[in-house]
Formats: C-alpha cells, structure tokens, sequence
C-alpha cells in the first residue's frame, strides 16, 4: 500500500474514534486537553498554553440524554455535543471553550457546568456585528480577558515567543489544508470530497505538530504540484453550517458531481485565513476574526453572505449551489430566502436540503441530492 492509503487510514480512524487520540496524547505528555464547539476560537491562544484544542464536531447516538435538559427544538448539533458528554464519552476534557454563536451556545454552558462540571469552562464571546468600529476594540479586550484566564489556569504568562510558534504552525496547518482543498478542486480522482472532509474533521483533533507531518506527508504522496487532469465533473459549491452527515459528499459523487467550495464551520470557513506572524499578535488575532468569511452569525453589510456567496459560486465555476439547513438553526434559516433570492436572479440553480444530527434519513438526502444532480446533468442513479 502507497503512503497515501496508509495516512488516510490514519485520518479515518482518527474521526472513528477521536477520543482515543486526545488520551493518547494526554498519556505522552501529561497535558490537558480543552474542548471547544465549532468554532471561531482562538485556537492559537489554548496551543500557546500548551494544551490541546480539541474540536467536538457531535455524534449520532444518545442524543436522547440530552432531552432532559434541552428541548428537542434546540440545535442539533449543540444538543449532541452536549450527549456526548452526558454518556461519558467527553471523559478525557479537563476544558471546554463555548463559542457564543447563538441562542443555543450561550446557554449551554449553564447546563453543561451543572450536569459535567470541568476544571476550566468558558464561554467566549465574539463580537456579532463585526463591521462595527468598535468590534475591533471589542474583540481585542475579549481575546486579552481569554489569555488570561488560560495564564490562570495554566499557573504560567503565555510568553510573545509561545504565540507566536503557534501561530505560525497553525498557518502551515491551514496552507497545507487549503492545497489539499485546492487539489480535490482539480482533481477529485485523487481526493474525493470525503475524504478531505474527512482530513479537516481530524485536523480540530490531532495534535497540530503531529497534523502538520501527516499533511506534509500526504501532500508529498499525492504530488499537489502536478494534479493529473482538471475534473469534468458537476461542480457543487455547499453552504449551510456542517458538511453533516459525510455520506453528503459520497451521494454527490456517485450522482457525477464533486464539492467545490464551501462555508462550513468544518470546511473551509475553518481553514481559511492565516494570522500575521509580525506585531501586535492580539491585535493580529482580533483583525483575522474580523476578517473571517461571513456566516449566519457573523454577517455584516459590508460584504454581506449572500452576495458573498454569489461571488463564490462564480468563483469557482460552481453548477449549482446546496444548502445544507441544520434543523432548528434559526441563523440559517433566516439567511435562507434572502440567500435564494440572489443566487437565482444570478442564475444559479439552488437546493436546500435539511439535515439532522442523530436523526437523518440517509435514504431521504440521497434521493434528494440525487434529484439535485439528474437535473444539473448528473448521473441518473438506479
């Protein structure tokens, strides 16, 4: 077997069970290990401090754990995160890091912290109107507040030389993600569009020095520098919040179609946008948020998600355009209509399709991304 399989196989078992990773590094270095849900973190800050960030991406069983204490309305995803920690397979955090994204996000901490206590909770806070001249102000003073309760925790000052190494390892992350992105673009027969989804889930998981190896190697196997040929495929660009479930990515395949782009929390709103090495690196932190694409949560009318998307979608020569609307997430579905009604005075075919962590009828989402695919020309599936 090529090292291509065998580092892949390495990536796959890492998301079968993610949890086996984070114990096996706790035993190697005595560390501690934060949790964070998904995302806008400043992940670079709990790296400098020399724990390990640990994206909790959900989970498909026991979501019945969390009925007792959120309705069954709430997001899914929030209510699986949650689950998981009920059933005790979050044992291994000694932290959590909630992003406050949403009504969701802010009040399960109080939950959280009353059933599944850890030794370090925090709900982070960034700002929402992030074209606001005080976001910045804002943003720099919630990042300082962070460090220092991280500087408590850890009983050690985050050194300027600290930050700045995981800066710039957490940028080498991103680059080499982002050519891996950019080679399944061209050439899907060597990446497939689950695979690198695959790749990215892991990459909140496994140790960033350890990661930065693994893409090095992959890369080098895969020869990105020479991609074989430009893909003829139907070219699918994705939006919503979570590329969830993975099967998502098999049924546009098989139906003749390949991902393009994306602005998921586990896509490439996750590895776009590297952070100066140089200056004020607070400061750099708080500008790279500011700057991230927009999202449900973090729109703003400079550059507003729906023309934002639009200029994606051309872009990258996008045939159509799929939203992928987690059930019961109020920012997507409020961004939905407008997002429709721009994309289609462009001309770009649009489908929404619903999904449901715990709870997705596969059967239903291939019959449906397949319908999608056979109208754009797709491959008619028996």
């Amino acid at each position: 077997m090529g090292l291509n399989t065998e580092v892949l196989k390495y990536f796959n078992k890492v998301t079968e069970d993610p949890g086996q990773e984070a114990r096996r590094w706790k035993e190697e270095t005595g560390g501690k290990v934060l949790g964070f849900l998904l995302t806008d973190v400043p992940e670079e800050l709990i790296h400098a401090a020399g724990f390990l960030p640990f994206g909790i991406y959900g989970g498909e069983k026991g979501m019945s754990l969390a009925d007792a204490h959120l309705q069954n309305w709430t997001c899914s995803y929030v209510r699986s995160c949650l689950a998981l920690s009920l059933g005790g397979r979050l044992d291994f955090l000694d932290g959590l890091v909630i992003p406050q994204r949403c009504d969701a996000t802010r009040m399960v901490m109080g939950i959280w912290n009353n059933q599944k206590p850890l030794s370090f909770m925090n709900n982070f806070r960034p700002p929402r109107q992030v074209e606001r001249p005080s976001a910045k102000r804002y943003y720099l003073g919630e990042l300082k507040r962070f460090k220092k309760e991280l500087e408590e925790y850890r009983g050690l000052k985050i050194a300027d030389d600290e930050l700045k190494k995981s800066i710039q390892l957490y940028n080498s992350n991103r680059t080499l993600l982002l050519k891996l992105f950019d080679l399944h673009r061209q050439d899907s027969s060597l990446l497939s569009s689950r695979e690198l989804y695959n790749i990215i889930r892991a990459s909140m998981i496994i140790p960033r020095e350890k990661l930065k190896g693994l893409l090095i190697r992959l890369l080098d196997t895969l020869n990105y520098k020479s991609p074989q040929k430009t893909d003829q495929k139907i070219k699918i660009f994705i939006s919503g919040t979570f590329l969830e479930p993975l099967e998502i990515a098999d049924y546009i395949e098989e139906s003749g179609g390949t991902i393009v782009g994306d602005d998921l929390k586990n896509g490439f709103r996750y590895i776009n946008g590297n952070i100066p090495e140089e200056g004020d690196l607070l400061q750099n932190l708080a500008e790279g948020q500011l700057r991230k694409i927009p999202s449900a949560s973090f729109d703003n009318s400079i550059n507003p998600r729906r023309n934002f998307l639009v200029n994606a979608v051309q872009e990258k020569r996008a045939d159509g355009f799929l939203l992928l609307h987690l059930k019961y997430c109020e920012p997507e579905n409020f961004d939905y209509y407008d997002i429709q009604q721009v994309l289609k005075k462009a001309g770009i075919p649009v489908q929404k399709i619903e999904t449901e962590f715990g709870d997705t009828s596969l059967g239903q989402l291939r019959t449906r991304v397949q319908a999608f695919l056979e109208m754009l020309g797709g491959v008619e599936l028996v």
